[in-house]
């Protein structure tokens, strides 16, 4: 890397620890503060992730678009400030209607964001070892999770919104030294200055005729349905059939963090220093994720329990840089913040049809039933990963007419 793409990359580093830290605190111990301070049921737990979603699938491509054909760099730091406010408005209103209005104002900024930095980082250092990149980011992430996790438990102790105040603050002021220090170098938007629906029309018909491209989305789409009733039933599955030893629930959560965390760390370390077939390791991690939340919504033992939720955990920290990586590698630079925004409407759509389905299913029948009703995505989700491998592949192969670009063999 030149001088100028290694300070891109640590500012990189350094956003990513920071979002990550304050998820960690904020995110650890929120299940506690819905469930306890606001009185949420599992039906208005899951509802809650749907506003989020929908209004996150709303802003997506607005975004995405706005990213590519102005400022990357400007996305970025207005979305981590809004981040911040959503955070804010969530502690100070603690009521159902409070907590879906911070989720709107939260989904904007997560939209704001996402695609936005991981567009204007491969334009800053360029896409020639991007998943190592990305995995690096995650990493920075975990370490940043670490650090927030282990101080969600004792904030939450001495008042519950506590971790949610701190973390909006500490978001604002994040923005702020984005202002400063963040670059924006890389000219990521063409030459042609194309208006919004040509860049659109631009991302979707790369979308369409890329090998893979189609199957890989309706993955997201699958998987994002799982995650629902992982993100917003699993506390509360620990929760209400299990007992946990101690009379203190949020150490207990800021505690598993931690373990999940390092965990993580060790997963992404190992793919980080190994080169790997993409869409294999994309298999391989959603087979880990169908068995271990299987394990998690059976076990009738707070230990099988806990191991099968921290090896759950681990194994989904590599998923999302190993498909960027996948993605960006492949979208040209001009599309690339849409294409990304693209891949997380497909996330919010699956979030959004399976959540309150499995909200339902866990008010009105089990937890337990809930969480397997989730796993069911996974099985399919894999099919389609296998179908794409075998697609690229006959793509690739000699006497094909249209060749794809080389990295696309991957």
């Amino acid at each position: 890397m030149s001088a100028d793409a290694v300070a891109a990359y640590r500012v990189y580093l350094g956003i990513s620890f920071a979002l990550a830290a304050t998820t960690g605190l904020v995110y650890t111990t929120v299940v506690v503060y819905r469930v306890d301070a606001a009185g949420l049921n599992p039906l208005q737990l899951v509802l809650v992730g749907t506003v989020l979603e929908a209004a996150y699938f709303g802003f997506q491509l607005p975004t995405g678009v706005l990213a590519d054909l102005g400022s990357s760099r400007a996305c970025v730091v207005f979305g981590v400030a809004v981040l911040g406010a959503g955070l804010l408005v969530e502690g100070a209103w603690p009521t159902f209607a409070g907590i879906l209005a911070a989720q709107v104002v939260g989904a904007l900024g997560y939209a704001l964001v996402s695609g936005a930095l991981e567009a204007w980082i491969a334009g800053e250092v360029g896409t020639g070892d991007l998943t190592r990149v990305y995995l690096r980011g995650s990493q920075a992430g975990l370490a940043g999770t670490l650090l927030g996790t282990a101080a969600s438990g004792p904030v939450a102790g001495g008042r519950l919104n506590l971790p949610l105040l701190t973390g909006g603050a500490l978001l604002l002021a994040t923005a702020a030294v984005l202002v400063v220090v963040m670059p924006e170098r890389a000219r990521t938007r063409p030459d042609s200055e194309p208006g919004a629906v040509e860049t659109v029309r631009a991302a979707w018909r790369l979308i369409r005729v890329r090998p893979a491209f189609v199957l890989v989305f309706v993955v997201v789409a699958l998987v994002g349905g799982w995650s629902e009733a992982i993100d917003r039933l699993w506390g509360a599955h620990l929760l209400a059939n299990h007992r946990l030893p101690g009379p203190d629930a949020t150490l207990w959560f800021s505690l598993l963090g931690v373990v999940a965390t390092l965990l993580g760390l060790v997963v992404t370390q190992v793919l980080a220093t190994r080169t790997a077939e993409t869409l294999r390791t994309l298999l391989a991690i959603v087979a880990a994720l169908l068995g271990t939340t299987i394990v998690f919504g059976l076990a009738t033992n707070v230990w099988v329990a806990i191991g099968a939720a921290l090896a759950l955990a681990a194994a989904r920290t590599a998923f999302a840089p190993v498909l960027s990586a996948w993605l960006v590698e492949r979208t040209d630079p001009g599309v690339r913040a849409t294409v990304l925004s693209t891949r997380d409407m497909f996330d919010a759509t699956g979030q959004v049809l399976g959540g309150p389905a499995l909200g339902a299913i866990g008010t009105w029948w089990s937890l337990r039933a809930a969480l397997l009703a989730g796993a069911s995505a996974l099985a399919p989700a894999a099919v389609l990963l296998i179908t794409a491998r075998r697609r690229l592949r006959a793509a690739t192969a000699p006497g094909t007419t249209t060749a794809p670009r080389p990295e696309s063999t991957r």
